[in-house]
Parts: C-alpha cells; structure tokens; sequence
C-alpha cells in the first residue's frame, strides 16, 4: 500500500499566480512571426473567433456567456491524454475518475456516476451525447483523438436556449483539425508505465482546388496499474481490498474531415474496452472478465451558404446518423465467495439516430442579428438487454420488442441587437417536443456593456433542461433496478455576472459570479430493495465565484491559474450538496527553454475537501502535480515530449457512486466504498512530420 502524502494546501498555486502577475517585463523578446494561437497577444485573443455561443463566428470578448478555448499547442505543451483532463484547467470544472469511466464536475456540482449527462458535448457542432445514457465521454471513449482536436470551445451555463438538452452547466465543443492545420503526414508512437502503448497516423491537406482533407486513425493498449488498493473492502473475502491486474484498457480510433467549397462531411468512430477493479455493482472481486465496451459512430454532412447579401443572409443545413453500442460483462459467485457458483451477468444497450438541422442567420434592421432555426431527431432504435450467460442462462431484461423509440422537433430564434455603442441586448427562446413527455421551454437573455477595449460586463440570464433518458425511465431486470417512466426533466435556472479585464498588455482576468438553483434532480433511490431513478422535489442551490487570469508573453511564455469558490446545497434539507468542493484551484506555466526549443510545463490541480457519496466519509482535499517537456524549435520535422503525472505520487481518493458497493455476508450489509486514483505514472512521445 502506498503511504499517504498529506495534500498540499493553496499557498504553492498562489505563489505561482502571484509570480505570473508580477513577472519582470524584460523576460519578454522580441515577437516572433508565426501567428499560430499560443503565440498571440492578448489584444489577438480577445479577436479569437468561437462558435459555441451563438452558432455563428463571434469573437470570444463579444460572446455572451463565461467562454475560454484551450488550444491543440496547450494540449501539447501540458500533456493532456485525455478531454477530463484538459478540461481540468478551467476555473470551477474538476475531473475524477471510477477507475471505469472518467467524469467532470462543474461549479460545486459532481455527481458520481452520472456520465456527464448535465453537460452537453459536440464535435465540430454535432451532438456527441449518445441516446441511451446521455453520456458525455471524457476519457478514451471519446470518438476523436485527443491528439486530433485543433481546439476545444468550453460555454459555461445554460445552453439549451440553443442547443436543447443535457446543456445545464456547460457546452463543450471540440474542433477537429482540418487539412490547412496538418500540411502533410504525421506519425506518432507513444510509451509509458503499466506497459502503455499508442501510435497514432494523420494525413492533411488543403488543395489547390479548394478540398480540404483531414483524417487520422490510432490505437492505444496499456496494462493499467498492477495494483488498486480498496481500504474499505480490505478483508480476506475480497482479495484484502486488492484488485491485481485488473485494470487493462485498449482504445482505437478514427475520424475524416472532407470538405469541398461549402459542403463538409464529418466522420468518427471509437472502440474502447476497459477492465474494472472496483468490481461494481456487487460484481466478483479482482475478476478480470469484468469489463465494459463501448464503441461510437458518428456521420454528418452539411452545407452553408449565403442566399441574400443584402441582409447578410446565410443558411446552414445539416443531415446525421449516429450509433452507439455498450456492452459489460460482469461476473457473480452465487455464494459470494470463491468457492460459490460462478454466474456471468451480460448487460448491453444500443441505440441508433438519424436527425438534421436547419438554420438563417440575417441583419433585418441595421445592428439586429437574427438566428432561427428548427431541430429534428428520430431515435429509431433503442435497446437494452441483460441476461445471465450459460450453463446458467436466465433473462432479465429484454426492451428490443418494447416502444421505446422517440423523436424530438425543436424551434429556435435568437436576436442580438445594439442599444448603444458600448451596450448590446441578446435574447433567445427554444422550444423543444419530445413524445415521450412533451414540451420544454428554454430562455436566455444578456446584457453586454463594453466601456472600453479593454472591459466588458457581462449580465447573464438562462434556463436549460436535461429529458430524462431510455436509461433511466426503462432499465427494469428485477433484481437490481426498476423502471420509472414517470420521470420528468430536470430544470435550471442560472443568474451570472461575468468581467473581463485586460491587464495591460500581458494579462488578462475574468471574472464571474454565479447561482444556479436545479430543481427536480433525478437520482437514484432504494425502493423495497431495489433501485429506481425518481425526481428530487428539492431545489439543488449553487452560489459561486470564479476567476481565471491568463497571461502571454512575446517569448513563448504562457501561464494560467483559475480559482473557484462555491456553496452548494440542497434547500430542503441545508445540507452541502455529496462530492462538493468549496474551493477549487489550477496553475499552470509553460516556460520557454534555450531559445524555445523545449518548453518546461508544470501544471497544479488543487481540490479542497469534500464528502463522499458513498461512505459518507470526509475526503481529504489534495494537490495534484504534472510536469512537462516538450520540444519546441529543437528539430524541424520532430516532435519530442516527456510527461509525469502525479509528480510526487500523491495519494488521491475521489467519491465511488451508488453502485460501489459489495455485499460482506458476515455482518449481513452493503460495504461502500471511495475510487483511489492513478499513481505516478510516465509517458514519452516520438511524433514525426513528413
């Protein structure tokens, strides 16, 4: 067992920050000319162009909502392996793992095994939560290659006034790398600990006739940890709380950008299988036949083009078809010992969608921008099935025969207008019809004053709904769970008030206070022994501050730190929200080395403590330490890097969810239990350009 290292507390995040604001100005250089996106000023990045906000190019000061961009040269200088763990840097979001899959908190709310369903992922604008689970992937699951995103668009709020459901605290958009990004081919191999293995190949290319082609394809395997040591099982019928070897992981890829003038064509596909140490769901422990699968497939095209000049007239079209598979294996002894009967549980669930969008942008009044647009999507197949495998076949659950499928029609119309020169009103309104249980109104507004170039004020106003899915209304197998198809949508209601300030030429701060209040939450509850995901009549109450400084130097020097404080409780008890952290930290520095040509990135990821949502038990708040090196202008045509992460080998333990339990016959009860965290572990990459 590894000893536990008492966490760091703040003071070394805030030295950081505090040399990031008063860092000698003679560090700088001279400007360089590439103009690639870390390498900008921030007089550039407030030019930055987003379009996750509003559907349409606007630069990221004039956006209406807390929004940062992390960039394909952030991912690279501070080693981010996965989406969690980019989205880590940004103030009030914090990930954590179950050893299976890979969750994100946002803004005091993180819910242990809800796969990320109240945030709302897309893929260059297309909707990457899948029908059954509403699962947002954050880890190797996700359809495109962390090494295959050019950047990653983060709103935070509500933004189903655009976007529908599952947009309750934040969109996040990943960009993919197109042909002008690549300029040719690029291989890369990967080795790391626990015997981790990548390669991974992409080709790009703009063309003198205008297609554009981007496509990439790669493979991951490693061997996980050896050992994952579980304090709370630590007895002789549970292998003394150690899974060995049990923590295997193999994940392939592929994606392909294809556009042509104003069509494009979109394509993503991922197959990724995990072993499970924690053994969930009462499953035999340190078996390795425990292990899930999950495989994504993703297709659209669509077209823009511009119908009437005269109102800056633009229309957008798009036509998708997605698919996803998930299938687990999970092995019981009957007499839950070794010497018991061996049973194989299979548990599966498909579902497949087609759907199309189609949206006008114009000017029909001078400074007015309208945007409006209508959503269809028909789930045509949705399937759920679980059995237990022979010699002892029994079925428990079989939806395949059942009417479970669904279709959504959804309306939009968002305007922007100027009042004065320095103050814009936005106001927005979605309507979406779900057959399952009708209608869902979303409204937005926001008040944008600008005094100067260098502030904006930002007043925020949003609502947002999450539908309940096939998941939880129909997963009913008579021994662990039963159905609810009573369920209704989960609501928010979101007040903020955003600042961003340019500090000079070198920084810039943002700023935001918040409150979110959440009501009918759906949770899972005990009934007569079994679970069901029932509505939560009380209201989920999250009030927040947040800041984020980011700084830039002429000399290739970057650096960020964010800091979020939040309350958040549930109203009709008073009590502070599971898994809540009151205070959250992140710093990062990316220093220029020997002239820029490796780059030396720390980075610093601090949770305060919190309480579990399994054992009831304080976790203790901890400081996470990363360090990178990576090449900059050492050789032309290669790539080097060499990552550690968990520096020093912190121990780490992060809330299990309700389904992290196993059955101890000798006091007759459920023992819960807390999911450690990864070791220190090392990567080093070889990528070369041809």
């Amino acid at each position: 067992m590894k000893k536990q290292i008492q966490p760091a507390s703040l003071p070394l995040p805030i030295l950081i920050l505090a040399s990031l604001i008063f860092l000698p100005p003679a560090l700088a250089g001279q400007p360089g000319t590439n103009a690639r996106l870390d390498q900008l000023g921030l007089e550039d990045l407030n030019e930055i162009t987003i379009v996750t906000a509003a559907k349409r190019e606007q630069c990221i000061s004039q956006v209406a909502a807390a929004a940062s961009v992390i960039t394909h040269e952030q991912i690279r200088r501070y080693g981010y392996r996965t989406l969690g763990e980019a989205l880590s840097r940004v103030s009030g979001m914090t990930g954590s793992s179950d050893r299976n899959y890979s969750y994100l908190g946002v803004r005091g709310f993180s819910l242990p095994g809800d796969y990320n369903t109240r945030i709302l992922l897309l893929v260059d604008g297309h909707r990457a939560n899948c029908a059954m689970y509403d699962q947002a992937s954050m880890d190797e699951g996700f359809p495109v290659d962390i090494e295959s995103i050019e950047r990653i668009e983060i709103v935070k709020g509500p933004g189903s006034a655009l976007w529908g459901s599952n947009a309750l605290f934040a969109v996040v958009n990943i960009i993919t790398r197109q042909g002008s990004d690549m300029n040719g081919w690029r291989l890369l191999t990967e080795l790391g600990s626990n015997r981790q293995r990548k390669g991974h190949l992409e080709y790009g290319r703009l063309f003198g006739n205008g297609l554009m082609l981007a496509g990439a394809v790669s493979g991951l395997d490693t061997d996980g940890e050896r050992g994952v040591y579980f304090q709370e099982i630590d007895q002789p019928a549970f292998h003394n709380g150690l899974a060995q070897d049990v923590d295997g992981e193999t994940a392939y890829k592929g994606y392909l950008n294809l556009s042509f003038k104003e069509l494009q064509l979109h394509f993503a596909q991922s197959t990724r299988d995990k072993t499970v140490p924690s053994a969930a769901w009462d499953t035999a422990f340190n078996d390795p036949a425990a292990y899930t699968r999950d495989q994504y497939t993703m297709l659209d095209a669509s077209i823009e083009h511009d119908i009437d000049p005269a109102r800056n007239g633009r229309i957008f079209a798009r036509l998708s078809h997605d698919a996803y598979e998930y299938r687990g294996d999970y092995p019981y002894h009957e007499n839950g010992g070794w010497d018991g009967v061996r049973i194989l549980n299979k548990d599966s669930g498909t579902d497949k969608q087609w759907g199309g969008e189609i949206r006008y942008t114009f000017t029909p009044l001078t400074g007015l921008t309208l945007i409006t647009g209508f959503e269809y999507t028909d789930v045509y197949e949705l399937r759920q099935h679980n059995y237990d495998a022979a010699p002892n076949y029994a079925l428990h659950l079989d939806t395949g025969d059942a009417d479970n499928d669904y279709n959504t029609r959804s309306v939009y119309l968002q305007g922007e207008y100027p009042l004065t020169a320095s103050l814009r009103l936005l106001g927005g309104l979605r309507t979406d019809h779900y057959s399952t249980f009708g209608e869902q109104t979303s409204p937005r507004a926001a008040l944008l004053y600008s005094p100067s170039l260098a502030t904006t004020l930002k007043l925020l106003y949003g609502e947002a709904f999450r539908a309940p899915n096939d998941y939880e209304r129909n997963y009913d197998d008579g021994i662990v769970m039963i159905s609810n198809t009573g369920l209704k949508p989960e609501t928010i209601k979101t007040w903020e008030v955003v600042c961003e300030q340019n500090l000079g030429r070198r920084l810039k701060l943002t700023t935001s206070l918040f409150r979110f209040e959440l009501e009918n939450l759906i949770g899972q509850e005990n009934i007569g022994g079994n679970l069901q995901y029932r509505n939560n009549n009380g209201t989920i109450r999250s009030d927040g501050f947040e800041l984020h400084l980011e700084a830039s130097h002429d000399n290739g020097l970057t650096a960020y730190a964010s800091l979020a404080c939040t309350e958040t409780k549930n109203l009709a008890t008073d009590t502070a929200l599971d898994n809540s952290a009151a205070l959250q930290a992140a710093a990062g520095i990316s220093l220029p080395l020997w002239e820029k040509r490796f780059y030396l990135s720390p980075e610093f990821l601090y949770l305060s403590h919190r309480t579990s949502s399994a054992t009831g038990k304080r976790l203790a708040a901890s400081t996470l330490c990363n360090l990178s090196l990576t090449s900059g202008t050492f050789l032309a045509d290669i790539d080097l890097s060499l990552n550690i992460y968990n520096l020093f080998d912190t121990h780490i333990l992060q809330s299990g969810g309700g389904e992290h339990y196993h059955y101890d016959p000798a006091t007759d009860e459920d023992l819960y239990f807390d999911i450690p965290q990864p070791g220190r572990t090392i990567r080093a990459q070889f990528a070369y350009h041809f």
